[in-house]
């Protein structure tokens, strides 16, 4: 009886031995991030949006850009704000240490979007990536028109783009710079800090099937005069040379440094509910790529009544990363035409609001 006590002991070792190896040998999982989530969940000043692009300032602080936003309009009593936005674009600054401390900065414009050139209507902002040198910030700016038909589609790029600057002490006010012509590129996507005051800004142009993603660098402190493109073997000062550097059926790329590596982030094509729910990502060892073993990282778990929402815009803010994982936000545009979102002229803010997760750097590139 001794003996078969001992063999089955040594059995169940051997079982529970490789039971414990297996575990160790399963990659990390992302997961969703609800507490910094709940950090967009605001009833005052921005209330809802999309974008979510974030710029350290390097004072403790980062500033978060948005696009078409929701500012002071939510009804306490029924939890909701009206289903149409009211302004084209907004900022806050968050505390890094203390993220549910936000400023809310608005325009002198009616309504009040926070970046606004000229009088007409018609014209406006969308804010994306940027960053801080000095005693300022710059900010990437598409400059979007109307075209009339075409409902949430009826809107076109215009010009070349602009980049605003602003000074860290004073976000009353807002200097425009016009960018360059860029042959058709929106240079808005992403912005890596790279070394001697060197940014690589990267932008995307469609391809008719999908888009392009290119890159550009600059000197950070000569923003609009010092620009060269990648032309797919070294630096080119014309916007005609500039080379893809990596092509995705996707409308979605952002890119961040992790160490040595940098990280392309995209997400799967989704222009309305239950499309695309995945996002991918992607690692080179340099600012132009190749990026290589694309795979997915996340796959979208928002869900209203079984149905999944139209997602897009999947951004890295590294200044926020812990415990080796990296942030990444994702925004939502509700659930229509799955699910009627809006009863009353009044919705739900939570359904056009980012959502954060958390993931692993391990899971992005076992040499991080």
């Amino acid at each position: 009886m001794r003996f078969l006590s001992h063999i089955t002991a040594g059995i169940f070792s051997g079982i529970l031995l490789c039971c414990c190896s297996c575990q160790a040998q399963q990659a990390p999982a992302a997961r969703k991030d609800h507490l910094f989530t709940s950090y967009f969940q605001k009833t005052s000043g921005w209330i809802a949006g999309d974008g979510a692009y974030s710029i350290p300032l390097g004072n403790g602080q980062s500033l978060w850009t948005f696009g078409d936003s929701h500012i002071n309009d939510f009804d306490s009593s029924t939890q909701t704000t009206p289903c149409l936005f009211q302004v084209r674009n907004a900022v806050f600054t968050m505390d890094q240490r203390y993220p549910m401390r936000t400023i809310t900065y608005t325009g002198t414009a009616t309504p009040p979007s926070y970046f606004s050139l000229g009088h007409d209507p018609h014209y406006w902002f969308w804010p994306g990536s940027g960053y801080a040198h000095g005693d300022s910030v710059y900010i990437f700016l598409g400059r979007l028109h109307k075209t009339g038909p075409g409902g949430m589609w009826g809107f076109e790029n215009v010009d070349s783009g602009y980049v605003a600057v602003i000074r860290k002490d004073n976000f009353s006010h807002v200097d425009y710079r016009l960018l360059p012509p860029s042959n058709g590129i929106v240079f808005t996507s992403a912005v890596v800090k790279g070394l001697n005051d060197t940014c690589y800004v990267y932008g995307i142009k469609s391809n008719g099937m999908g888009n392009d993603l290119f890159v550009a660098r600059f000197k950070a402190g000569a923003v609009v005069h010092s620009r060269e493109y990648f032309d797919g073997t070294g630096w080119s000062r014309s916007s005609g040379e500039a080379h893809p550097i990596h092509s995705e059926f996707t409308a979605s790329f952002n890119v961040c440094k992790i160490g040595k590596k940098y990280i392309l982030i995209t997400t799967a094509l989704s222009v309305g509910c239950d499309q695309g729910k995945e996002i991918f990502v992607s690692v080179s060892d340099q600012p132009y790529g190749p990026f290589t073993n694309r795979h997915v990282v996340w796959e979208v778990d928002d869900t209203l009544e079984g149905h999944h929402p139209f997602f897009y815009i999947a951004n890295a803010h590294p200044q926020f990363s812990d415990n080796n994982e990296l942030l990444i936000t994702y925004c939502i545009n509700g659930y229509d035409s799955c699910v009627n979102t809006c009863e009353n002229g009044r919705m739900n803010p939570d359904y056009y609001r980012p959502k954060a997760i958390r993931v692993p750097y391990a899971l992005i590139d076992p040499g991080l």
